[in-house]
């Protein structure tokens, strides 16, 4: 659980850069851990890259000796934030205090222009960032809408008891309304779901050291009061509102006279521009999406007269929410089977693997597990750009590739070649040397906390070269570090650009892309492009790891030789991996007294020919592990889409598992479909389909079709596959009955984990 908001947007306010900015916001009296918090901060920066500016945001009430790790050790405490420059907390870093009022005092820091609009836009990006990351927005699929309790037909709702999940969060937008429940001794919610908001207004008032009643939290049905009632709010009382998308439930209060216009406030707004103003005193945060505010939502339309909305006449069917906590309808649950068709398969995919196959199943490109420089994370799918610069002549297609781009895009102006710190990355940067003219003699330095102080040059152009990049921090780091160097050009110049889809590399782009003006815009060079998975914690070879790891201390050493030393052997490799450069041929665990996991002929996904032998397992992962990324990145309303909401589970049918019948495949599929792609403990028919499949392939366990049943216990064992329980016993006690002593005894301990 994380103990502190940490959260990114941009400045519009200050600055028309539009500069981005860190946001930290602490709500303790204590920080207990200054380690905990720089891991925190850690965990965020290896997703997220350093921005133009730092703002912490602290209490009053915050003890002394924590407010200076923020001040005298903040080298400490941001030590692993990457990026930084040696001046970068003197003029980007700003600490504000928050008071009993939810006003913000500057404590440290150059003060921003226009300083209260600056603190209205980051609380408002803030809050609608916590909404947007805990899902309160609710869409309804085409075969259903919903209907306000106004009578309003809408496809969306805005349920804000969804968003207030984590306290840090919680406490955020509680300082918000500080101000709105001084002289308040009783707070009406419009749902018990957000109750827990004013309890938290009261605790940061118990740590202001106030002395005050606790006021009384009731609860009411919003447009159902005015039914059940016609009684006025109490004028020392606040009524707080959870949503609006009109602002109609004000108008109606304030004209039935149920209440004056300063008791009133709601928590989220979305809609028009005009009824926002009109209520603007009354909203703590306009989602409101337009020119300057990209994180917001898009207005949806509603219908307020039920002949009128074209959802019905679509003949979705009307859902009427109801209760406290707007209680809707159980997940619809999506199987999708994986075909060729281009809405399933991109043929990019096709192209990119038939280009860098390596041609032998222990080396290559294509790996998995790795990560250079960074001991405690592993990227799920790695190209090693230091064994394809090795045998680029292998290669033919990027080998004309490279030579194109070289000559296209390092000009003879050439001053520098600064490039990323990783050993392919400097690899790069030697081959473009050696294959330009002589009278072209760039200085190649390497990216570091110093790198700036090695440009000496004012004129000329500076070639950033990056073997593989996925989010592109470095990039946005160093762009933002070379701004005072305005008169050097910039040119990035990437081997294999690998973003996780479209829009991000659009994004990405655009940003790196960005001068001092439209005449000053940076040429981004990329040799080879492949939207791919980006992911690098939770891998499915660290979940195996750290469950091996326990499996293997509930091993007799003596009484299960085999299955211990089969066990030890694969941990072996997992643990090894850095020194391998990643995975080839041993990305999946052994057929039991047997050989590896091999394909076989005729793969569907792959139109070129190819002999078995020569494929390496990693070749294969990525295949289907860039399928599912591909589904993992389509909006939920396009088809298929693996996206997941509280009312849709997009999954993977058991009969993928039919259709791919290799093991290899098999394997693949559960170790790159998340948990919920295979959560058939929701659907009792699903189940009773895997539950079947797993039982016929442990009768067949010795044949080709059983190869893959040890991959299918770790994905039970490290609950990637899941069952109904009693499904799922069946399929373990027949398991943990097989004559092999490895498949038998994994089966043994997984059934020993179910709880």
């Amino acid at each position: 659980m994380r103990s502190y908001f940490i959260y990114q947007y941009e400045d519009i306010v200050s600055s028309k850069d539009r500069l981005k900015v860190t946001v930290l916001f602490v709500h303790q009296s204590k920080i207990a851990s200054q380690n905990a918090l720089a891991q925190e901060l850690n965990h965020f920066f290896q997703e997220n890259s350093i921005t133009d500016k730092l703002v912490i945001i602290v209490p009053e009430y915050l003890e002394t000796a924590s407010l200076e790790y923020f001040k005298t050790s903040r080298d400490i405490t941001f030590a692993r934030v990457p990026g930084k420059s040696s001046d970068y907390f003197d003029n980007c870093l700003m600490i504000y205090q928050f008071n009993a009022n939810g006003d913000f005092i500057l404590i440290d820091g150059k003060k921003p222009k226009n300083e209260s609009k600056y603190i209205t836009h980051l609380l408002r990006s803030g809050s609608a960032i916590i909404f947007k990351n805990n899902g309160g927005l609710v869409e309804s699929t085409p075969d259903h809408h919903f209907v306000f309790p106004s009578n309003k037909h809408c496809s969306k709702f805005i349920r804000t008891g969804n968003v207030l999940i984590n306290q840090s969060e919680i406490f955020f937008l509680a300082i918000q309304l500080l101000k709105h429940t001084v002289d308040r001794n009783i707070i009406y919610c419009d749902t018990s779901s957000i109750n827990v908001l004013p309890y938290s207004v009261f605790e940061l008032r118990r740590r202001f050291g106030q002395s005050f009643d606790c006021p009384v939290v009731n609860s009411f049905e919003s447009y159902e009061i005015f039914e059940a009632s016609k009684d006025s709010f109490p004028p020392e009382s606040l009524v707080l509102i959870s949503s609006s998308t009109s602002g109609n439930i004000i108008d109606r209060i304030l004209k039935e006279k149920r209440a004056d216009k300063e008791q009133i406030q709601v928590i989220y707004f979305l809609g028009g521009h005009d009824k926002y103003l009109n209520h603007k005193s009354n909203i703590i945060c306009n989602l409101t999406s337009d020119d300057n505010f990209s994180l917001g939502e898009d207005e949806f339309e509603t219908y307020n007269i039920p002949d009128d909305c074209k959802l019905c006449q679509d003949h979705s069917r009307p859902i009427h929410i109801r209760g406290d906590v707007f209680l809707t309808v159980q997940p619809k649950i999506e199987k999708h089977l994986l075909n060729v068709k281009p809405e399933y398969y991109p043929r990019s995919i096709n192209s990119f693997v038939d280009n860098y196959r390596s041609g032998f199943p222990s080396e290559g490109i294509i790996k998995v597990y790795y990560k250079d420089n960074v001991p405690d994370a592993n990227y799920e799918i790695y190209f090693d750009v230091v064994y394809l610069l090795k045998n680029i002549t292998k290669f033919k297609k990027f080998n004309e590739a490279l030579n194109r781009q070289i000559d296209k895009y390092i000009p003879a102006n050439t001053k520098y070649l600064l490039h990323l710190p990783d050993i392919g990355s400097e690899e790069l940067a030697r081959h473009i040397i050696s294959k330009i003219p002589s009278s072209i003699k760039p200085e190649l330095i390497k990216l570091d906390k110093d790198f700036t102080d090695k440009i000496k040059e004012d004129n000329g152009t500076v070639v950033i070269v990056a073997s593989c990049i996925t989010t592109g921090k470095k990039l946005l780091q160093i762009s933002r570090l070379m701004r005072n160097k305005e008169n050097l050009n910039l040119i990035y110049f990437i081997g294999i650009y690998r973003p996780i889809s479209d829009q991000f590399s659009n994004d990405l782009i655009n940003d790196l892309k960005k001068g001092k003006d439209r005449s000053d815009e940076r040429p981004f060079v990329a040799v080879e492009t492949i939207n791919c998975s980006i992911q690098q914690v939770d891998t499915s070879w660290e979940l195996e790891k750290q469950f091996l790891e326990d499996f293997i201390g509930s091993i007799d050493e003596e009484t299960d030789k085999e299955l211990f030393a089969y066990v030890n052997d694969r941990l072996d490799i997992l643990r090894e991996n850095k020194r391998m450069r990643g995975l080839n041929d041993q990305v999946f665990l052994k057929i039991p007294n047997s050989d590896s996991l091999k394909l076989r002929k005729n793969f569907a996904f792959w139109n070129f020919e190819y002999k078995g032998e020569d494929v390496s397992q990693s070749e294969v992962y990525f295949t289907i592990s860039t399928i599912i990324t591909n589904l993992e990145n389509k909006k939920i309303n396009s088809h298929p889409s693996l996206k997941q909401t509280n009312y849709v589970r997009n999954m993977l049918t058991p009969r993928n598992f039919h259709r791919f019948n290799d093991g290899i495949i098999q394997a693949s599929l559960l170790r790159s479909g998340k948990t919920e792609y295979f959560a058939y403990d929701l659907d009792k028919e699903l189940s009773l389909q895997m539950k079947e499949f797993l039982l016929s392939i442990i009768e067949k366990y010795d044949s080709a079709d059983g190869e893959a049943l040890v991959e299918f216990l770790l994905a039970i064992g490290i609950k990637r596959l899941k069952l109904k329980r009693e499904d799922l016993k069946e399929v373990l006690t027949r398991a943990s009955e097989c004559q092999d002593k490895i498949i038998s005894g994994l089966s043994k301990y997984v059934l020993s984990q179910i709880k």
